[in-house]
C-alpha cells in the first residue's frame, strides 16, 4: 500500500507539472485576450511531432525541442495574426475557426505519421528507486522543467515591463491602450507564450508518455477541466487546478485504469459547472 501511495504521490507530481503548463498557457491567453483557442491542444502534440521529425532528420533532441517549442510559437503567432485577431470580437467564430484548424491539423498528422502512438526521444535517461518504486530520470526532468518553466512565466508577468502590459491589458483593454500599450502586439506575444507552454508541455508529456495526433483532443479536455477549476484567465488558479486534477487523474488511473481518466475528468468539469461554475480563483464578470 505503501509503494501505491508513493506511486500516486511521485506520478502525479510529474502528470501535474505538465498539465499546469498546459492549462496556464490556456488560461493566459483567455485571460489577457479573451480567445477561446480551441486549437491549444494542437500546439501541445505539433511540438512532439515536429520535434521527432527533426531528430530524425538528424538534429540532436535537445535543439529539436527547443526549435520545435519555437516553431510551435511561430505557428500560434501565425493563427492568431492570421485569422483571430480578425474575428476576435466573434467568441463563436472563434471557437468554430480554432477548432476546425485542431481536427484539420490532426487529420494532417494522421496522413503523415498514422494514428499509432510514438514517444519523444530520451533527454535522459537512468532510473532512481525510492523504496520499491522505479522513477526515471525523463519523469524527474519532466517536473523540474515544468516548476522553473512556471515559475519563469510567474516573474515575467509580475516583475518585468512587458509581463505588466499583459497583465494590465487583461484587467483593462480600453485603459491599456489609452496609456499608450500596442494591445494588439500583447495579444501576439500572449498567443506565442501560450502556444509554447503547450509545446514544451507535449515535449515532457512525450518523454514518459506515448502520443498519438488524437491526444490533442485529450490534453484540451484536461485542460478545459483544469482552468474551470481553477477559474477562467486565473493562472494562478489554473497551476493550483493542475495538481489537484493532475492527483486525480493519477489515482484514477492506478485504481481503475486509464480508460476512466477522461470519463472522470468530463464528470469533474460538469460538476464545477454546477456547483461552482466561477472555479476556486475565478471572479463573476
Amino acid at each position: 500500500m505503501i509503494d501505491i501511495l508513493l506511486r500516486i504521490l511521485v506520478y502525479g507530481a510529474v502528470v501535474s507539472g505538465i498539465w499546469a503548463l498546459v492549462a496556464s498557457g490556456f488560461s493566459l491567453i483567455f485571460g489577457v485576450s479573451r480567445i477561446l483557442n480551441f486549437a491549444h491542444g494542437t500546439f501541445f502534440v505539433l511540438s512532439a511531432y515536429i520535434g521527432i521529425s527533426l531528430y530524425k532528420y538528424g538534429l540532436d533532441p535537445y535543439i529539436a525541442s527547443v526549435v520545435s517549442v519555437f516553431l510551435v510559437g511561430m505557428i500560434g503567432v501565425a493563427l492568431y495574426s492570421g485569422i483571430l485577431a480578425r474575428i476576435k470580437e466573434h467568441e463563436v467564430m472563434i471557437i468554430i475557426v480554432t477548432l476546425a484548424f485542431a481536427l484539420l491539423v490532426e487529420q494532417i498528422l494522421i496522413l503523415l505519421f498514422g494514428e499509432h502512438g510514438i514517444s519523444y526521444p530520451s533527454l535522459i535517461t537512468g532510473v532512481l528507486r525510492i523504496g520499491s518504486v522505479p522513477i526515471t530520470y525523463k519523469r524527474i526532468l519532466a517536473f523540474f522543467v515544468a516548476i522553473i518553466c512556471l515559475i519563469l512565466l510567474e516573474v515575467f508577468i509580475n516583475k518585468t515591463r512587458t509581463g505588466k502590459k499583459v497583465s494590465a491589458s487583461s484587467q483593462n483593454v480600453e485603459g491599456a491602450m489609452l496609456v499608450g500599450i500596442n494591445v494588439d502586439r500583447i495579444f501576439m506575444l500572449t498567443m506565442f507564450i501560450s502556444a509554447v507552454l503547450a509545446g514544451i508541455g507535449g515535449i515532457l508529456y512525450t518523454q514518459v508518455f506515448a502520443a498519438t495526433p488524437m491526444v490533442a483532443m485529450k490534453s484540451l479536455i484536461y485542460a478545459f477541466a483544469i482552468v474551470i477549476l481553477g477559474g477562467l484567465g486565473s493562472v494562478r488558479g489554473s497551476i493550483v487546478a493542475a495538481f489537484i486534477v493532475g492527483y486525480v487523474i493519477t489515482i484514477v488511473i492506478t485504481f481503475f485504469g486509464a480508460r476512466w481518466s477522461e470519463f472522470v475528468t468530463l464528470l469533474l468539469i460538469i460538476a464545477i459547472l454546477i456547483f461552482r461554475p466561477t472555479g476556486l480563483f475565478g471572479v463573476e464578470e
